[in-house]
């Protein structure tokens, strides 16, 4: 099953799971809060791993001009069915990461990807070539990606008794598995955006903060959150999650 089909079976319930994970949701007000600081209010955003629209939907009712492009038909109609209800005007393409050469839509002062869009994407300093000819000057690049090491999975394994393991590159998207790359946060930016790309800001999410802790222990979130925020900027590739801030050179 192709990616694009995975996700489209995924679409109407995908909003309601990741709803369900307290970890995720306080990750995504993390991402708003960088947004706000590190894009203008009145910014054109390319949103290029945009899903059902929750970052895209942020960021247009700051008052940016959002194009919003995704693999997955059915991510978006799901994206321009709340788009509508919330009275947002949000550009959509159906359309590849990997093949962001085609959007004639250039200019851009940001582009951003979250909640492991990007640890689809094969090539990925291709896909920083099509985002510094996109980008205006100092325009901005925010990825939200998956690690290839995590502290609390290590730590549960341990605490199971068992050694610790590569983490798993497939994982279970609308009832179908697709494949994942993890990635070394500081390799990546090696590897891929160097060249093209100041590092402006690196940190991990969900260093400590593990979903099934925070279930179990609800009342401790506002003490773990605070605490994960400040690890993960001290370690950030140990996180489940990291985020990458670039400016184009």
């Amino acid at each position: 099953m192709s990616i694009a089909t995975a996700y489209d079976t995924a679409a109407r319930a995908y909003d309601a799971q990741l709803a369900q994970n307290p970890v995720a949701a306080w990750m995504r007000r993390e991402l708003w809060k960088h947004y706000a600081r590190a894009i203008a209010p009145n910014a054109r955003v390319l949103d290029f791993t945009a899903g059902t629209g929750a970052d895209a939907m942020y960021l247009a009712r700051r008052g940016a001009q959002v194009v919003a492009s995704d693999v997955s038909p059915g991510m978006l109609e799901e994206l321009k069915r709340r788009a509508g209800q919330a009275e947002l005007e949000i550009e959509t393409r159906v359309l590849a990461a990997d093949a962001l050469d085609r959007l004639d839509a250039g200019a851009f002062d940001a582009a951003i990807s979250s909640f492991a869009g990007i640890n689809t994407i094969e090539n990925l300093p291709r896909l920083a070539q099509h985002l510094a000819q996109l980008l205006k000057p100092r325009g901005r690049v925010i990825l939200h990606a998956l690690n290839s090491f995590c502290l609390w999975e290590t730590l549960n394994q341990l605490a199971h008794l068992c050694a610790p393991r590569a983490r798993s590159a497939r994982t279970r998207i609308g009832g179908e598995f697709i494949t994942l790359r993890f990635h070394q946060p500081q390799q990546l930016y090696r590897d891929a955006f160097a060249s093209l790309f100041e590092l402006r800001e690196l940190y991990a999410l969900s260093v400590i903060a593990a979903p099934t802790w925070v279930l179990r222990a609800p009342r401790l979130a506002p003490l773990i959150f605070p605490i994960d925020r400040a690890v993960g900027r001290a370690f950030p590739a140990a996180g489940d999650f990291f985020v990458l801030d670039l400016e184009k050179r």
